[in-house]
């Protein structure tokens, strides 16, 4: 199931680029982006009432990264207050992709980028199908893609 465009529930979180976010001359530090669609990914999922700890991993379900990519469009410094946007954007009975925007505090896009996740069994290490092992997990993850929770 792919979302639209028009994505139907975004989850904002607010941060200060902080000194360890930044290499010596005070400029955010590339990697440290992908740090930030983790918080953001974690802080959706928490939003949508599906905590990761509780709904994923007390389940024995780990969400192994498949895939990252960041496009980086402007730079941030540090102090600089930035505004995280994360969706779920594509789900499937064995992965699901989050896309993340960074925006400047005016709204300006300083980043945007996707993860990608398989859902795989803590104890065998192997994918699973979550719709036939977590039914209920599958179900209000069906939910978020349709946009029936609210934020």
């Amino acid at each position: 199931m792919k979302n639209d465009e028009t994505y139907k529930l975004i989850s904002r979180m607010n941060f200060e680029i902080r000194w360890g976010d930044c290499d010596a001359a005070g400029i955010t530090y590339y990697a440290k982006y992908l740090d930030w669609f983790t918080d953001g990914r974690i802080d959706f999922l928490k939003q949508v009432g599906l905590p990761y700890h509780e709904f994923f991993h007390k389940a024995g379900i780990v969400t192994v990264a498949l895939e990252a990519n960041c496009r980086y469009k402007k730079l941030l410094r540090l102090e600089q207050p930035v505004i995280l946007e994360t969706t779920l954007f594509e789900l499937s009975r064995t992965r699901m992709k989050f896309k993340y925007r960074i925006l400047t505090i005016d709204e300006v896009e300083a980043a945007e980028g996707y993860t990608t996740h398989a859902f795989v069994d803590f104890i065998q290490g192997k994918p699973l199908d979550i719709r036939k092992r977590h039914p209920h997990l599958w179900k209000k993850l069906n939910g978020v893609m349709a946009g029936s929770i609210n934020l």
